[in-house]
Protein backbone atom coordinates (compact mmCIF):
# COMPACT_ATOMS: atom_id res chain seq x y z
CA UNK A 1 0.00 0.00 0.00
CA UNK A 2 1.16 3.51 -0.77
CA UNK A 3 2.80 5.05 2.32
CA UNK A 4 0.82 8.29 2.00
CA UNK A 5 -2.42 6.37 1.67
CA UNK A 6 -1.53 4.22 4.68
CA UNK A 7 -0.85 7.34 6.74
CA UNK A 8 -4.23 8.82 5.87
CA UNK A 9 -5.93 5.59 6.83
CA UNK A 10 -4.22 5.56 10.23
CA UNK A 11 -5.12 9.20 10.87
CA UNK A 12 -8.71 8.45 9.92
CA UNK A 13 -8.88 5.53 12.31
CA UNK A 14 -7.40 7.62 15.12
CA UNK A 15 -9.87 10.42 14.52
CA UNK A 16 -12.73 7.97 14.55
CA UNK A 17 -11.52 6.41 17.77
CA UNK A 18 -11.16 9.83 19.37
CA UNK A 19 -14.61 10.86 18.26
CA UNK A 20 -16.04 7.61 19.57
CA UNK A 21 -14.26 8.01 22.90
CA UNK A 22 -15.48 11.57 23.10
CA UNK A 23 -19.04 10.50 22.42
CA UNK A 24 -18.85 7.85 25.11
CA UNK A 25 -17.44 10.33 27.65
CA UNK A 26 -20.01 12.95 26.73
CA UNK A 27 -22.78 10.44 27.06
CA UNK A 28 -21.53 9.31 30.47
CA UNK A 29 -21.32 12.92 31.58
CA UNK A 30 -24.92 13.47 30.57
CA UNK A 31 -25.94 10.31 32.37
CA UNK A 32 -24.24 11.45 35.55
CA UNK A 33 -25.97 14.79 35.32
CA UNK A 34 -29.31 13.11 34.83
CA UNK A 35 -29.07 10.79 37.83
CA UNK A 36 -27.79 13.56 40.10
CA UNK A 37 -31.05 15.47 39.86
CA UNK A 38 -33.34 15.42 42.88
CA UNK A 39 -36.81 16.62 43.69
CA UNK A 40 -37.10 20.03 45.27
CA UNK A 41 -38.90 18.51 48.26
CA UNK A 42 -35.95 16.21 49.03
CA UNK A 43 -33.44 19.03 48.58
CA UNK A 44 -35.41 21.19 51.00
CA UNK A 45 -34.98 18.64 53.78
CA UNK A 46 -31.22 18.66 53.26
CA UNK A 47 -30.45 22.27 52.35
CA UNK A 48 -33.04 24.10 54.45
CA UNK A 49 -33.98 21.92 57.43
CA UNK A 50 -35.31 25.02 59.19
CA UNK A 51 -38.20 25.04 56.70
CA UNK A 52 -40.93 22.49 55.99
CA UNK A 53 -42.94 22.12 52.81
CA UNK A 54 -46.57 23.19 53.02
CA UNK A 55 -48.91 20.48 51.77
CA UNK A 56 -52.58 20.15 50.92
CA UNK A 57 -53.09 18.26 54.19
CA UNK A 58 -52.79 21.61 55.97
CA UNK A 59 -55.93 23.75 55.80
CA UNK A 60 -55.50 26.85 53.65
CA UNK A 61 -56.96 28.84 56.53
CA UNK A 62 -53.82 28.00 58.51
CA UNK A 63 -51.62 31.04 59.10
CA UNK A 64 -48.65 29.34 57.45
CA UNK A 65 -50.53 29.10 54.13
CA UNK A 66 -51.74 32.68 54.49
CA UNK A 67 -48.17 33.88 55.04
CA UNK A 68 -46.91 31.93 52.03
CA UNK A 69 -49.67 33.35 49.83
CA UNK A 70 -48.93 36.88 51.03
CA UNK A 71 -45.27 36.33 50.17
CA UNK A 72 -46.13 35.38 46.59
CA UNK A 73 -48.47 38.32 46.09
CA UNK A 74 -46.13 40.87 47.65
CA UNK A 75 -43.18 39.76 45.52
CA UNK A 76 -45.20 39.65 42.31
CA UNK A 77 -47.45 42.71 42.42
CA UNK A 78 -46.79 43.49 38.76
CA UNK A 79 -46.39 39.94 37.50
CA UNK A 80 -47.69 36.40 37.82
CA UNK A 81 -44.73 34.03 37.25
CA UNK A 82 -46.71 30.92 38.16
CA UNK A 83 -49.60 31.80 35.85
CA UNK A 84 -52.25 31.61 38.56
CA UNK A 85 -55.83 31.94 37.39
CA UNK A 86 -57.62 35.27 37.92
CA UNK A 87 -54.83 36.56 40.16
CA UNK A 88 -55.87 40.20 39.82
CA UNK A 89 -59.36 39.36 41.08
CA UNK A 90 -58.23 37.50 44.20
CA UNK A 91 -58.40 39.69 47.29
CA UNK A 92 -58.75 37.25 50.18
CA UNK A 93 -55.78 36.31 52.35
CA UNK A 94 -56.52 32.59 51.98
CA UNK A 95 -54.61 31.08 49.03
CA UNK A 96 -56.65 29.72 46.10
CA UNK A 97 -56.57 26.02 45.26
CA UNK A 98 -54.54 26.84 42.16
CA UNK A 99 -51.70 28.18 44.31
CA UNK A 100 -51.73 25.11 46.57
CA UNK A 101 -51.65 22.85 43.50
CA UNK A 102 -48.73 24.78 42.04
CA UNK A 103 -46.76 24.33 45.26
CA UNK A 104 -47.44 20.60 45.21
CA UNK A 105 -46.47 20.26 41.54
CA UNK A 106 -43.34 22.39 41.64
CA UNK A 107 -41.99 20.81 44.82
CA UNK A 108 -42.03 17.46 43.01
CA UNK A 109 -39.95 18.68 40.07
CA UNK A 110 -36.34 17.52 39.75
CA UNK A 111 -33.45 19.98 39.67
CA UNK A 112 -29.67 19.74 39.93
CA UNK A 113 -29.13 21.74 43.12
CA UNK A 114 -30.46 24.50 45.33
CA UNK A 115 -29.07 27.26 43.11
CA UNK A 116 -31.92 26.67 40.66
CA UNK A 117 -34.32 29.68 40.64
CA UNK A 118 -37.27 27.31 40.97
CA UNK A 119 -35.86 26.03 44.26
CA UNK A 120 -35.72 29.57 45.62
CA UNK A 121 -39.32 30.14 44.54
CA UNK A 122 -40.64 27.03 46.28
CA UNK A 123 -38.60 27.90 49.37
CA UNK A 124 -40.12 31.39 49.45
CA UNK A 125 -43.71 30.59 48.53
CA UNK A 126 -44.41 27.05 49.70
CA UNK A 127 -42.72 26.51 53.05
CA UNK A 128 -43.13 27.31 56.73
CA UNK A 129 -40.93 27.25 59.83
CA UNK A 130 -39.92 23.85 61.15
CA UNK A 131 -41.48 23.29 64.58
CA UNK A 132 -40.73 21.05 67.53
CA UNK A 133 -43.87 19.07 66.65
CA UNK A 134 -42.37 18.26 63.22
CA UNK A 135 -39.27 16.78 64.83
CA UNK A 136 -41.42 14.74 67.20
CA UNK A 137 -43.41 13.17 64.37
CA UNK A 138 -40.35 12.58 62.19
CA UNK A 139 -38.67 10.69 65.02
CA UNK A 140 -41.57 8.28 65.49
CA UNK A 141 -42.99 9.70 68.71
CA UNK A 142 -46.56 10.76 69.40
CA UNK A 143 -47.19 14.19 70.85
CA UNK A 144 -49.70 14.14 73.69
CA UNK A 145 -52.76 16.35 73.27
CA UNK A 146 -55.75 17.36 75.35
CA UNK A 147 -57.56 14.25 74.10
CA UNK A 148 -54.78 11.81 75.01
CA UNK A 149 -55.56 9.20 77.71
CA UNK A 150 -54.94 10.37 81.28
CA UNK A 151 -52.54 7.48 81.90
CA UNK A 152 -50.28 8.75 79.10
CA UNK A 153 -50.24 12.19 80.67
CA UNK A 154 -49.53 10.66 84.05
CA UNK A 155 -46.46 8.85 82.71
CA UNK A 156 -45.18 12.02 81.06
CA UNK A 157 -45.78 14.00 84.25
CA UNK A 158 -43.79 11.44 86.22
CA UNK A 159 -40.77 12.10 84.00
CA UNK A 160 -41.12 15.86 84.43
CA UNK A 161 -41.46 15.50 88.22
CA UNK A 162 -38.38 13.29 88.41
CA UNK A 163 -36.29 15.64 86.27
CA UNK A 164 -37.26 18.62 88.42
CA UNK A 165 -37.54 16.94 91.82
CA UNK A 166 -35.09 19.28 93.56
CA UNK A 167 -36.64 22.48 92.19
CA UNK A 168 -38.76 24.85 94.22
CA UNK A 169 -41.67 26.96 92.98
CA UNK A 170 -40.62 29.09 90.00
CA UNK A 171 -37.36 27.16 89.58
CA UNK A 172 -38.64 24.11 87.68
CA UNK A 173 -37.90 24.02 83.94
CA UNK A 174 -41.26 25.38 82.78
CA UNK A 175 -42.11 27.34 85.94
CA UNK A 176 -45.46 25.65 86.31
CA UNK A 177 -48.15 27.01 88.58
CA UNK A 178 -48.91 24.92 91.68
CA UNK A 179 -45.51 23.28 91.32
CA UNK A 180 -44.76 23.09 95.04
CA UNK A 181 -48.12 21.51 95.81
CA UNK A 182 -48.16 19.10 92.84
CA UNK A 183 -44.55 18.01 92.40
CA UNK A 184 -44.84 15.04 94.74
CA UNK A 185 -48.14 13.75 93.37
CA UNK A 186 -49.44 11.90 90.32
CA UNK A 187 -51.73 14.71 89.20
CA UNK A 188 -50.06 17.27 86.97
CA UNK A 189 -50.50 21.02 87.34
CA UNK A 190 -53.38 22.73 85.57
CA UNK A 191 -51.05 24.36 83.03
CA UNK A 192 -48.88 21.34 82.23
CA UNK A 193 -50.80 20.30 79.11
CA UNK A 194 -50.91 23.89 77.94
CA UNK A 195 -47.14 24.18 78.30
CA UNK A 196 -46.64 21.05 76.22
CA UNK A 197 -48.86 22.46 73.46
CA UNK A 198 -47.03 25.81 73.53
CA UNK A 199 -43.56 24.29 73.45
CA UNK A 200 -44.50 21.95 70.59
CA UNK A 201 -45.16 25.02 68.43
CA UNK A 202 -41.74 26.56 69.04
CA UNK A 203 -39.45 26.90 66.01
CA UNK A 204 -36.73 24.24 66.04
CA UNK A 205 -34.95 22.06 63.49
CA UNK A 206 -31.96 20.77 65.44
CA UNK A 207 -32.36 17.50 67.33
CA UNK A 208 -29.95 18.90 69.93
CA UNK A 209 -32.32 21.77 70.64
CA UNK A 210 -33.12 22.00 74.35
CA UNK A 211 -36.79 22.77 73.77
CA UNK A 212 -37.12 19.74 71.48
CA UNK A 213 -35.45 17.38 73.94
CA UNK A 214 -37.71 18.60 76.74
CA UNK A 215 -40.92 18.19 74.76
CA UNK A 216 -39.73 14.76 73.63
CA UNK A 217 -39.15 13.69 77.23
CA UNK A 218 -42.14 15.32 78.90
CA UNK A 219 -44.95 15.48 76.33
CA UNK A 220 -44.79 12.36 74.15
CA UNK A 221 -45.34 8.64 74.10
CA UNK A 222 -44.06 5.76 71.94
Amino acid sequence: MDVALLGKAIVGLMAGATATAGAVYFGTDLFKEEISKRTISSLLREKNPERRLLTSSIETSDQAWKDAWAQYRNKNKESNPWGLKNLSKITQDVPPDDFVSKCSFKSGLEISDDSDPLYREVLSYCTRDTLVSDLIVENNRTLLTSTSPSEDWQKAWEVYRTNNADKTQGKDAWQLTEWDSKKNGNTHTSDYQTKCAEKAKVKAFDLNSEVYKRVLAWCTKD
